[in-house]
């Protein structure tokens, strides 16, 4: 329509949620104006007055698109208990040798803050495909936790200060050939999860060789302990699939994955733990058989 601006061709979707028991927002703590302009009249239009301030879990339903910051693509974006939004993305010509950004935006704020580059060595950050881009969490005392597909299953964390990033590491010591997208997930007691896909040394690069693993760290990421098989059972990995994981404030810790068998067997398994990652329980989410 004439006089209106198109949508941007990347945007951010974030939804305010939170769960019950876990974060004080959830419970109607921390409570935050809402933006003017996101909310609806009962005949469908845009409000254009301001409103009540509101919590995070009365706005549960409420869906907002902003633009990613600095012409970045693939974001990743979470909100904590006190309404900041915490946002990384990709920048760079390249989408196999890149440079991931992390800004945070303050409750009530309209402006991003300044971008701090996350990867150390420059253009050291992936964004092949849809799958492969920087996955981020939030732990304990709010730092943020980085991972992405770099020299390998690259990791960094966000300083004392919240001023920089530390030095990226790589992971992957007893694994190689990683490949879809890694994951991490962190917990408010300081342990980090770091778990991506790959082909344990002296095995064979083949999708039914492939294991999910963990590296696991209970110092907030100061260091991490050897990868170790998440679930040793054979159902392999689809290459070109990512991982996700999620901790929750009980100390529990959930992965999804897509299985590779028989060369069209692409299932999907959830595991499940309950002693911090030191042992996982899987349950079958779905199955699917690629056609042809």
């Amino acid at each position: 329509m004439s006089g209106t601006q198109k949508i941007p061709a990347v945007a951010v979707v974030v939804f305010a949620l939170g769960l019950a028991g876990c974060d004080k927002v959830a419970q109607g703590e921390g409570r935050q104006s809402t933006a003017p302009g996101t909310e609806q009249t009962e005949g469908g239009k845009p409000a254009t007055r301001s409103h009540p301030k509101e919590s995070t879990a009365e706005r549960a339903s409420a869906v907002r698109r902003l633009r990613t910051p600095n012409g970045g693509i693939q974001p990743q974006a979470l909100v904590d208990a006190k309404g900041t939004l915490h946002l990384i993305y990709f920048k760079g010509d390249n989408p196999g040798a890149g440079d991931l950004f992390y800004v945070r935006r303050e409750a009530n704020e309209e402006r991003f803050s300044e971008p701090i580059r996350i990867n150390s060595r420059p253009a050291s950050a992936c964004a092949v495909g849809s799958v492969r881009g920087g996955q981020m969490a939030l732990g304990k005392g709010g730092r943020i936790h980085v991972v992405w597909n770099g020299v390998g299953t690259d990791y960094a964390r966000l300083n004392d200060s919240a001023t920089a990033f530390e030095e990226q590491r790589n992971l992957m010591r007893q694994t190689h050939t990683p490949d879809g997208g890694g994951t991490v997930a962190a917990d408010q007691a300081g342990n980090v999860y770091v778990i991506w896909h790959g082909i344990g040394k002296g095995e064979q690069a083949r999708e039914d060789k492939r294991k999910v693993w963990v590296a696991r760290s209970e110092d907030e990421g100061k260091t991490f302990s050897p990868e170790a098989p998440v679930w040793t059972q054979p159902t392999g990995v689809c290459p070109c699939c990512s991982t996700r994981a999620f901790a929750d404030c009980k100390s529990s810790v959930y992965v999804l994955y897509r299985s590779a068998t028989a060369g069209v067997n692409r299932d999907i398994y959830l595991l499940s733990s309950v002693d911090r990652g030191q042992s996982f329980h899987e349950s079958l989410v779905h199955k699917w058989k690629v056609p042809g």
